[in-house]
C-alpha cells in the first residue's frame, strides 16, 4: 500500500522497484554524508587529541548510520520493509547523542568536580537506558521519543555544558557548539510545524537540509575542542 498523507514525495517506480519518498531519502542522506565527513576527519587526524576526541569521532558516526538507516529503513523502502525497521535509526541518533554529552562532559570534567562528572555519568546513562527502550520496544515505539531524547540530550546536557564552560575557559570551540544548538532549533521548528513548499520539498526535505548545515557547524566546533591544531 502507497502512503496517503498529500504532503510526503510521490513514490517513483525505477523498472520494478518502487521508491518511497526519494527527495526525503536524499536529504537524509545529505545529512549522513556530512556525518561521515565529520568521522573521517577525525578518524585521519594524527596530531595531539583531547580526551573528547574519541567521543566526538563516534559522535559522527553513529549519527551518520543512523542518517543511513533513516533515509532507507525509514523511507525509502518502506515498501518492502515493516515500519518497525525505522527504530535502528533512531536506536543510533540517540547513541550518538550519548557520545556527544559524553564527549562534552569530558572537555568540561577540568572546571568542575570529579563527583558532578560520575553524577552526570550516571544521568547520561539512565536518559540512554530510557530513550533507548522507548524507540526499541515495540509497544512504545515511535518517532517522537527519538526526537525527545535527542532534544534532552541538546538542550538539556550539551548546551549547559558548553555554556559553562564557555563561561569559565572562553573555549571558542563551547561557542561554536552553543551557537549550532540554537541554529537546531530551526530545523525542529520546520519540522514540527510541517513547514513545506511542495510535496517534492516537504517539512521531511527542508528540516534535513537544514540539520546537514547544523553538522558541518558541529564539526567545527568540535574539532576546536579536541584536536591540537584546531585549538586556540
Amino acid at each position: 500500500m502507497q502512503p496517503t498523507d498529500p504532503i510526503l514525495n510521490p513514490t517513483i517506480f525505477l523498472a520494478s522497484f518502487e521508491w518511497r519518498e526519494p527527495v526525503t531519502t536524499l536529504t537524509d542522506l545529505l545529512v549522513a554524508i556530512v556525518c561521515v565527513i565529520g568521522f573521517i576527519k577525525f578518524a585521519s587526524f594524527k596530531g595531539e587529541k583531547s580526551g573528547s576526541f574519541i567521543f566526538f569521532k563516534y559522535y559522527f558516526l553513529s549519527f551518520g548510520i543512523g542518517m543511513i538507516c533513516a533515509a532507507w529503513l525509514g523511507h525509502g523502502l518502506q515498501a518492502y520493509i515493516g515500519a518497525e525497521f525505522k527504530n535502528i535509526g533512531w536506536a543510533c541518533s540517540i547513541t550518538g547523542s550519548l557520545f556527544l554529552s559524553l564527549g562534552s562532559l569530558q572537555h568540561l570534567a577540568v572546571c568542575i568536580k570529579r563527583g558532578h562528572v560520575q553524577i552526570l555519568k550516571v544521568l547520561f546513562s539512565l536518559h540512554y537506558i530510557l530513550f533507548m527502550v522507548l524507540v526499541l520496544v515495540p509497544a512504545f515505539s515511535a518517532f517522537i521519543y527519538a526526537q525527545l531524547g535527542s532534544s534532552i540530550a541538546l538542550i538539556g546536557f550539551v548546551l549547559p555544558m558548553h555554556l559553562y564552560s564557555y563561561i569559565k575557559t572562553k573555549a571558542r570551540g563551547s561557542l561554536i557548539i552553543i551557537c549550532a544548538i540554537l541554529y537546531a532549533l530551526l530545523p525542529g521548528f520546520v519540522f514540527n510545524s510541517q513547514i513545506s513548499l511542495h510535496r517534492w520539498f516537504n517539512y521531511n526535505d527542508i528540516s534535513h537540509v537544514l540539520i546537514s548545515f547544523f553538522m558541518v557547524i558541529m564539526i567545527f566546533g568540535t574539532s576546536k575542542l579536541s584536536m591540537s591544531s584546531s585549538r586556540n
